[in-house]
């Protein structure tokens, strides 16, 4: 015989397992607190690692006087390292001074090496570049030049090559040029939607599509070594000013540009240009830029909130938003969060 209790009883069990199926509930593990979210519908990026190779050339040992030692390239090298393994998260980043032409080489090939299908690549040199009046033909120039002698130069067309290899093995690959003459590496063409208008559904598109882009000092002409006394060149300096003073936590390459020639063109004479390599396969994807800790000026740290993808060790993966840096987290976790596309 059921009693009154026992009807009560039932009653509660009921409303407590409908709450619990209506309302979800908040984890808090290892010091930062997460909130349910509704799952995301769109396609799920298939994260890799972000990879760089980055190159700075100061001290030229010309000894025909055609290749004058720089200033800046190699703290302009040491700068971009820094902001791009503490703020965006690169975990295979290479730093190379004053690289000779085999060095360069080398590390090229080692790279392409490591790289995997969903990986993100980066290179960045900065250092003399050359371009034959009479050919058109652009160079890098390595450390150890030899006058005007081209064979001990990097041509455009072994770069092109090499980062033809990268883009073969990775997802998105970004050459970033900061020489003199290096407009000649790109074809010309600009991609990308206003900001304003960019939303979820955009990031995850550019993100899933393959993209082999570069971003060069300038076009075919002279590029300062110096700018303002800054330690920087004047394209270097601004570049990494847009990404020190990102804060959204998503950056793509086409804003990047856009900002960096604005602010170069504004302050001297030279402008830097963009585009893609042409025929390494680039499908209009982006090179996405992920911050790993948003900060956002007037705001307490704890107040920003990130979505992410939470991906557990049997690879399943649930949406949250992390009110602080997942670098919060204890390294042993067995957890890893990586963001995902949702501003």
């Amino acid at each position: 015989m059921i009693t009154s209790k026992n009807k009560l009883f039932k009653k509660f069990i009921v409303a407590v397992l409908f709450l619990v199926s209506t309302v979800g509930i908040t984890a808090q593990p290892r010091g930062i607190t997460l909130e349910a979210v509704k799952p995301n519908k769109t396609a799920t990026v298939t994260a890799g690692q972000y990879r760089a190779l980055i190159i700075g050339n100061n001290q030229y040992r010309d000894s025909k006087g055609k290749w004058p030692s720089l200033k800046t390239a190699v703290t302009d090298a040491k700068a971009l390292h820094a902001v791009l393994k503490e703020n965006y998260g690169f975990t295979d980043i290479k730093l190379l001074e004053n690289a000779t032409r085999r060095d360069v080489l080398v590390e090229l090939d080692l790279l392409s090496k490591r790289v995997l299908k969903n990986d993100h690549v980066l290179v960045y040199y900065a250092g003399h570049g050359y371009v034959d009046s009479e050919s058109q033909k652009g160079y890098w120039v390595p450390v150890d030049a030899t006058g005007t002698d081209q064979t001990t130069f990097l041509r455009n067309s072994t770069i092109r090559d090499e980062m033809t290899v990268l883009a073969s093995r990775a997802k998105h690959t970004l050459l970033i040029s900061d020489s003199c003459f290096s407009g000649t590496l790109l074809r010309r063409g600009n991609r990308g939607i206003q900001s304003d208008l960019k939303n979820e559904k955009y990031y995850q598109k550019v993100l899933n599509k393959k993209s082999v882009q570069i971003m060069s000092a300038g076009g075919v002409e002279y590029v300062d070594d110096e700018y303002n006394s800054t330690g920087h060149s004047p394209f270097s300096h601004f570049l990494l000013s847009e990404l020190k003073n990102n804060d959204q936590p998503l950056l793509t390459l086409s804003e990047l540009s856009s900002n960096v020639t604005k602010a170069v063109a504004n302050n001297v004479d030279q402008v830097p240009e963009s585009g893609v390599l042409q025929g390494a396969g680039d499908e209009l994807g982006e090179f996405v830029f992920i911050k790993v800790d948003v900060k956002v000026s007037g705001i307490p740290k704890e107040k920003v909130k990130v979505k992410v993808n939470v991906i557990s060790d049997d690879n399943k993966s649930t949406d949250v938003k992390v009110e602080s840096s997942p670098e919060s987290l204890d390294k042993k976790s067995s957890q890893r969060f990586t963001p995902i596309p949702t501003l």
